[in-house]
């Protein structure tokens, strides 16, 4: 039977070191733990308290190497309390101990998540792992009360200052109550366990898992209780949760593929789900990409077109133009009216350019300009941010505060860039900054 469980390991250990994961052979992965530990020996049985109660809490600390799909080796080490308490009508000892311990080792560790049982990207997947550890610990009792005196265990099941049959003895002997108070040292030792461990991985993030699981570790002696009335050694179950942080290491480059392109860093399903203009198409399937953050669209990304003039919804002053009709760029329908007013603003807006800056400018005649810009565009309901569309590429650094209007401050602030050479335009780019700014 020992020949067959050898042969078994070492074949899982030939399979797992040749597989061709060389990612997962790169995996450290560093976890804190805290848990509860019960005691399981010789006094169990005869006490009447929870098994709570006799619960100790401890902490650890582990460091997991995973060599391939299935197998890991743990280095893990654990430091808490072990206890228990007799506390029984049916005995005269009332035994009870509580022991420090400091408890390190080694566990292989099987992992569900290995691409064969489980998918390795699963969320959440098991593992079992056993191992052999050293544990080195502490015993003591507690037999005195908090002014020194020994507890007396009598029949009615109270503690009293006196032993029930000394002749000084009587209904009226003063009581008193365990302080749990380990104040006696029983013996210091050293001994090697087995653990056995079951556990739960939840895959919280790429970094970061959170793993529960429980522990049953057998001891190679029969002491921490300070009792041996039993052939069985001693034993102790621990249950606990820890956090885990995976660390990659560096892959190491095969010469022969050394200049090829590596994704495996890159999160595939992440790029498929992305969706820059949070238009709810995924930019795979995303047909127009950059649609206005206020734009309705198809199942392709494009932005809604009801009256189908070319010009979308989010833009269109005229929704329901006619079929086959000319419209600007507004979805408006090009009319002698229109084109007349079109007309009538070009030329206002030259008039205006020219006898604006043909006089001495102040900053308070451009202000006012400004506003009546503002004013007609409410008067039109056409929105700025339509407007800002359609501004010139080289023009948009000047919107610093990117409401779709150049206004007279952030003119003048280009204007002062450029003769201090904090900005690359030219005179050319400043008259065309002057056109824009009166044909907004």
């Amino acid at each position: 039977m020992k020949y067959l469980f050898i042969t078994i390991l070492s074949l899982v250990i030939l399979f797992d070191f040749n597989a061709q994961d060389e990612a997962r052979r790169n995996l450290l992965t560093v976890g804190l733990g805290v848990g509860m530990a019960g005691y399981s020996g010789d006094l169990v049985g005869k006490s009447t308290e929870s098994i709570l109660s006799n619960t100790r809490p401890y902490y650890n600390l582990s460091v997991e190497r995973r060599f391939g799909k299935i197998l890991g080796v743990e280095l893990s080490g654990i430091m808490g309390k072990l206890s228990y308490n007799e506390n029984a009508l049916d005995t005269n000892s009332y035994r009870n101990f509580e022991a420090d311990f400091i408890q390190a080792g080694a566990n292989f560790i099987f992992n569900f998540d290995n691409d064969i049982i489980m998918k390795k990207q699963s969320p959440f997947s098991p593992y079992i792992a056993a191992g052999l550890h050293f544990m080195n610990y502490k015993s003591s009792t507690d037999l005195l009360d908090e002014n020194g005196v020994v507890y007396q265990y009598w029949d009615d099941g109270s503690i009293r200052t006196l032993e029930q049959n000394s002749n000084d003895a009587s209904f009226n002997t003063p009581r008193t109550q365990r302080d749990y108070d380990y104040e006696t040292s029983l013996l210091s030792k050293s001994t090697l366990l087995i653990p056995a461990t079951f556990g739960l991985k939840w895959k919280i993030s790429e970094r970061v898992q959170g793993r529960l699981y429980g522990t049953y570790n057998i001891m190679f002696d029969d002491k921490i209780d300070n009792t041996t009335e039993t052939s069985n050694n001693d034993s102790y179950f621990n249950a606990g949760f820890s956090l885990h942080y995976v660390v990659r290491k560096k892959k190491i480059k095969d010469p022969k593929i050394e200049n090829s392109i590596n994704y495996d860093d890159i999160d595939m399903k992440k790029i498929n789900r992305s969706d820059k203009d949070k238009d709810g198409v995924v930019d795979i399937k995303d047909d127009c990409q950059g649609t206005p953050w206020n734009a309705k669209v198809d199942k392709r990304g494009c932005p809604l077109d009801g009256d189908k003039d070319g010009v979308p919804d989010f833009r269109d002053q005229e929704l329901a133009s006619g079929k086959g009709v000319n419209v600007d760029e507004y979805g408006q329908t090009i009319t002698d009216s229109l084109i007349q007013a079109r007309i009538e603003e070009r030329n206002r807006i030259i008039t205006e350019r020219k006898t604006t800056f043909s006089e001495e400018s102040t900053t308070e005649t451009l202000d006012n300009i400004f506003v009546d810009i503002k004013e007609r565009l409410a008067n039109s309901n056409v929105s700025s941010k339509v407007i800002g569309e359609n501004m010139p590429e080289n023009l948009k650094v000047v919107d610093t505060d990117l409401d779709g209007l150049i206004s007279v401050p952030e003119m003048q602030a280009a204007f002062d860039g450029f003769f201090e050479g904090e900005n690359n335009f030219s005179v050319k780019d400043l008259n065309k900054l002057v056109d824009y700014f009166f044909e907004q």
